[in-house]
């Protein structure tokens, strides 16, 4: 019965866990991308339009570009509960388990925009400005996940620690 009960925290845990990633990559996406927007210029969102299929309105996020984030969204938080899993992998190593998150998710996104045609520009600069986009936020993400993941294992090392405590007393 004990077992039971923790295997339903665990699940509601990852239930938690999942939502939260994907509503933080869906709302940060879409903040990022109408920012974007909003700085530009009235000429340069006519050739945002020309290179990207995510501004093909301008001045607007259309809900096909919204329904490609949030699919992008989901699968940065399906990438997240496997890597971050134990019940999936059991890789002790939290820099490895985030790193290796980091590479799927750099492919999961190349496949994303490819597939979504979000770049119909075959110009080496357009690209160049996505990775130089991307990758910061990306690597900032890789560091907050380390130090989030470390500050939690630690708490959870603390808890057991204190727990452990309480049950060698008489």
């Amino acid at each position: 019965m004990d077992k039971n009960r923790n295997k339903k925290i665990i699940d509601k845990k990852s239930l938690h866990d999942f939502v939260y990633t994907t509503s933080l990559a869906f709302s940060l996406q879409t903040l990022i991308a109408t920012f974007v927007m909003f700085i530009s210029s009235s000429e340069t969102s006519a050739e945002q339009s020309r290179i990207s299929s995510i501004y093909a309105t301008p001045g607007f996020l259309s809900k096909s570009t919204l329904l490609q984030f949030f699919i992008a969204a989901v699968l940065t938080g399906i990438i997240r509960h496997i890597f971050m899993s134990d019940l999936i992998l059991k890789i002790k190593s939290i820099a490895l388990r985030i790193s290796l998150m980091f590479v799927f998710e750099v492919i999961m996104v190349a496949i994303v925009v490819w597939r979504c045609n979000w770049f119909h520009s075959v110009r080496v600069g357009h690209w160049i400005g996505f990775v130089i986009g991307a990758l910061p936020c990306m690597i900032a993400g890789f560091f907050m996940a380390y130090k989030s993941e470390c500050r939690e294992n630690e708490e959870m090392n603390e808890a057991l620690r204190k727990k452990q405590q309480e049950e060698e007393k008489p």
